[in-house]
């Protein structure tokens, strides 16, 4: 009796849950519907997300120019010059087009912050793992940022 009331109590409060993404909708109506040009960015995280994000169709509708610029800045130095704690700044611009009549649809410009502390001297697995997670978790959160700052796909008009 008590397993068929609990099974009746998790059935009746769970009738109320909604999906909030359907199948087929895609977060990002840019999604394999843009050709991706690098302008002075090599850094291979940023690269390899922004083309996840957008793919690169040469057939596409819009091109996106992007350009990551990175800066590294010690806050906090030992007497013998060593590091405690790196704070990072990666500013991306990202200037989108429409391919048919070349003209300017979007800019924006998003700056991401984040801090590191190197935990020892010299080469340490553990420490770089630890800034390779928070670097690719700013560039997807920059990316992120400029997704969710898109106008409406019918709003947009040249600049």
């Amino acid at each position: 009796m008590r397993v068929f009331l609990l099974f009746l109590f998790f059935l009746t409060s769970c009738n109320n849950i909604e999906f909030i993404l359907k199948d087929g909708v895609s977060s990002n109506p840019y999604k394999n519907n843009t050709s991706v040009i690098f302008d002075k960015t090599n850094e291979e995280v940023f690269i390899k997300e922004v083309l996840s994000t957008f793919g690169n169709n040469t057939g596409s509708d819009y091109i996106l120019i992007v350009s990551l610029k990175e800066q590294k800045e010690n806050r906090l130095v030992k007497k013998n010059q060593v590091a405690e704690k790196i704070d990072y700044e990666l500013t991306a611009d990202y200037k989108m087009f429409y391919k048919k009549t070349s003209c300017n649809i979007f800019n924006k410009k998003i700056i991401t912050k984040f801090s590191f502390v190197p935990k020892s001297f010299g080469y340490n697995f553990g420490t770089d793992k630890s800034l390779e997670r928070l670097y690719a978790g700013s560039v997807k959160k920059n990316i992120q940022n400029f997704i969710n700052s898109f106008p409406d796909k019918e709003k947009v008009d040249c600049l």
